[in-house]
């Protein structure tokens, strides 16, 4: 097995030398280093881990932290395809994914201090943004390097996000183009996620342009019952069109209602293009919000510190 030694040896150099080349410190000069990096790959050298996290200060790891969920919440596919990018991305530079995945609050952040203290791991992905969230407050105070997939709460936080007022306004315009509605429902959780507030707005602007529609919004608690939504349906007999601010939501919806073929044939779009969505029945139109894309530029985003933010376009199909 090829070792740092190997590398040192042939090009002439120490140990020291060769390891702080192969990792771009300043100090070393550029033609040492390109000199270094060659016979390293000649050599095929492949570098120690936990010998790089010593001589670094911290590993070749980064945090990605899901938010709060519990365990009988479905996963997101959103996020599945958030970590296939992410991964994609990682894995040209040579990084690896630790994943911090909890129940509460509690959890999660000391999940996230054991990551950083133990781990040595320095630089994180969040993919949520929450106000006063406990971890993001704890990643600040630490000064630690991280991005957050989600429009912030907080102005100094570096981010990677859609457009979702601009898709909340695109969508709902085109319910009311494409299907001809008049009183389109937008339907969201009541966890109060960003991107779901901001989808929600646009939807609402849209609607304050349109005489004789009024905003229509359902917010879909996670003990909802078929009577409870059976009688805000009937309630509001004039909704002709279904706005789902997730496909978490819009399948949890027409699950409830199974047996309300109406439901059922009313037209519907919602955000995020996942296969799960064909499990609705009916034809539905989507939004691609591009989450591999996200993920990628997630990770150029957190090794290019001089970047503060950047945006991914959507789609819809």
């Amino acid at each position: 097995m090829i070792t740092i030694k190997d590398v040192a040896k042939e090009a002439g150099v120490s140990v020291s030398t060769a390891s702080r080349a192969l990792n771009n410190n300043p100090r070393i000069s550029a033609t040492t280093i390109e000199k270094v990096k060659k016979i390293a790959k000649e050599l095929d050298y492949k570098p120690n881990a936990s010998a790089k996290t010593l001589s670094l200060g911290k590993a070749n790891e980064i945090g990605v932290i899901y938010p709060v969920t519990a365990d009988e919440d479905p996963a997101n596919p959103f996020h599945i395809d958030l970590m296939r990018g992410i991964n994609t991305a990682l894995q040209l530079k040579n990084f690896v994914l630790s994943v911090a995945i909890c129940q509460t609050e509690e959890a999660l952040l000391n999940n996230v201090k054991r990551m950083v203290e133990q781990s040595q791991i320095h630089d994180f992905l969040l993919l949520y943004s929450k106000a006063d969230d406990v971890v993001t407050n704890y990643l600040r105070k630490q000064e630690l390097n991280f991005v957050i997939i989600g429009e912030p709460t907080n102005e100094n936080d570096r981010f990677i996000d859609n457009d979702n007022i601009l898709a909340g306004r695109e969508v709902t315009e085109f319910m009311f183009n494409q299907y001809n509605a008049k009183h389109p429902l937008f339907l969201r959780s009541t966890y109060n996620w960003e991107y779901e507030k901001k989808r929600e707005l646009g939807y609402q602007q849209v609607m304050s342009t349109k005489s004789g529609s009024s905003p229509l919004i359902y917010k879909l608690e996670k003990n909802d019952n078929k009577v409870a939504i059976d009688k805000y349906m009937k309630h509001h007999f004039e909704i002709d069109a279904i706005i789902g601010a997730d496909d978490i939501e819009l399948l949890s919806f027409y699950h409830l209602l199974k047996e309300n073929q109406h439901i059922k044939n009313i037209p519907a779009i919602c955000f995020n293009n996942s296969r799960l969505i064909s499990l609705a029945g009916p034809t539905v139109n989507k939004v691609d919000l591009r989450p591999r894309e996200l993920g990628k530029k997630a990770v150029e985003l957190l090794f290019d510190s001089e970047l503060r933010k950047a945006t991914v376009g959507f789609d819809i199909l």
